[in-house]
C-alpha cells in the first residue's frame, strides 16, 4: 500500500504560514545548523572554580542570625517556617530559634509571656 502525501485544509492559515516561512529561511537555518547555543551559562566544575569568586553550590547558609529562646502555649507539630525550617515544637518546652521564627510565632500568638 502506497503512503499517502498529506495535504493541508485551506483554512489552516498558520500551517501554510509556518511553511512559506521555513522556506524563507532554509538557507539561515542551514548555516545556523553546525552551531550550539545555550539560554543559561553551564555549571563550573569546583576544581574549576576562581578561588576569589562567589560560586555557591546548594542550599545558601544563613550567617549571623539572631537567635531567641522562646516557649510555645500549644503544641505545634511538623511547623514550618519558610524553606527548610521544619520543628516539633511542644508545649512549654524551651527552644532555641531564630529571631524572625520567633517573632512569627508571637504574632500568630503561640508563645508564652
Amino acid at each position: 500500500m502506497a503512503a499517502r502525501a498529506s495535504r493541508k485544509s485551506p483554512s489552516d492559515f498558520t500551517g501554510r504560514l509556518a511553511d512559506e516561512l521555513a522556506a524563507e529561511r532554509a538557507d539561515e537555518l542551514a548555516a545556523r545548523a553546525g552551531n550550539l547555543s545555550t539560554l543559561t551559562e553551564l555549571p563550573i566544575a569546583l576544581e574549576d572554580a576562581d578561588p576569589d569568586g562567589d560560586i555557591v553550590f546548594g542550599d545558601t547558609i544563613e550567617v549571623d542570625v539572631p537567635h531567641v529562646r522562646i516557649r510555645v502555649n500549644t503544641d505545634l507539630p511538623d511547623l514550618v517556617v519558610g524553606y527548610g525550617n521544619n520543628y516539633n515544637l511542644v508545649r512549654g518546652q524551651w527552644y532555641r530559634v531564630p529571631k524572625y521564627v520567633a517573632d512569627h510565632l508571637e504574632e500568630k500568638g503561640y508563645v508564652y509571656h
